[in-house]
């Protein structure tokens, strides 16, 4: 049975806004975003975790949390049991070594003043310093560039010599150089063609076969998360409203955002074409959101009870949660 790697518990990271001077010094006028709102999951050992909603709903922001990019104001991040949120400099450092990102911008987090190889390269460098020989540092970097199906010789070219699918891959090898057991992907193939997204998502399988590597899939895209991910949560406004195995969710889907979001995926099959459930209006800022349900705004099944109390996350069976009146007593 799979360990939990990485446990959430009640998380809420939020950014305030404000204008002016006084909004600075004294944090008079701020307003308070609720990017994350309470969220908790468990991310299993060895298995991939797809984290799905509408943009702006706060799956880059979790993520970044687990990395403290962004500093949680409650909650915890147990990684092996220990609290990312109370780890000193010198273990986050340790954890950021065995915990990676492939960022959503391809191009934007290379160096353009640097070469592939240096890029590759700057992990080791940070670990091993000046111990590392610069064969052995080359060597290395060749390996990196291997196991992402690019030629050796990518490495004396600079990032903007390369495809938006090879600018991809040198990230995932750059993530993968220090041998990582987690990496988050956030939104590992935005901008790439089919076929090219195709090549990404059966490179990081094979890495994950190979490394035995933990994922947390971001993405928009479900048909995505529905292939690679073992496990996923439905975000909606800083909440999780449905969490589960991704096999569960998709056939016995519960809330009614989670119906809407899946019926609105593409399907080949004629024969299994559903209507799309559209939605009514956009979803609620998150610095002034509705009482009670989150979503009762665009529900096309809210009655009295959902204004009035948040419903909580309840176990429909299997480990399967939904936050739905709907289905709470």
């Amino acid at each position: 049975m799979a360990v939990d790697l990485i446990e959430i518990r009640n998380l809420k990271t939020h950014f305030y806004q404000g204008k002016g001077l006084l909004s600075k010094l004294f944090g008079e006028g701020l307003k308070t975003v609720h990017a994350v709102d309470g969220v908790s999951l468990a991310i299993k050992k060895g298995r991939t975790f797809g984290l799905v909603g509408e943009s702006g709903c706060g799956k880059s922001t979790l993520g970044n949390s687990i990395f403290r990019l962004v500093e949680p104001i409650e909650g915890e991040i147990l990684y092996k049991g220990h609290d990312v949120l109370k780890m000193d400099q010198k273990e986050l450092r340790e954890f950021r070594q065995q915990a990676q990102i492939i960022f959503q911008d391809q191009f934007g987090c290379l160096n353009p003043r640097m070469t592939v190889g240096q890029i590759i390269a700057e992990p080791l460098l940070m670990r091993e310093g000046a111990d590392i020989s610069q064969e052995k540092l080359g060597h290395e970097v060749v390996e990196l560039l291997r196991a992402v199906n690019l030629d050796p010789d990518a490495s004396v070219k600079f990032p903007n010599e390369f495809s938006g699918g090879q600018a991809r891959r040198i990230g995932v090898a750059r993530a993968i150089a220090l041998q990582p057991q987690f990496i988050m992907a956030d939104e590992p193939t935005s901008g790439l063609d089919i076929s090219t997204a195709a090549t990404i998502l059966n490179l990081m399988q094979d890495l994950q076969d190979e490394m035995g590597i933990t994922y947390l899939w971001v993405s928009h895209n479900l048909n995505q998360v529905k292939y690679m991910s073992d496990d996923m949560a439905v975000m909606y406004l800083g909440k999780v409203v449905e969490k589960g195995q991704t096999k569960d969710v998709f056939s016995q889907m519960a809330h009614p955002y989670t119906k809407a979001l899946i019926s609105a995926v593409p399907k080949m099959d004629v024969d299994k074409r559903k209507k799309t459930i559209l939605l009514e209006g956009e979803m609620p800022s998150p610095i002034n959101p509705p009482s009670g349900c989150y979503f009762r705004t665009r529900c096309p099944h809210v009655y009295q009870r959902c204004k009035e109390e948040e419903p909580p996350l309840v176990d429909l069976g299997g480990g399967h949660f939904c936050a739905c009146h709907l289905h709470s007593n």
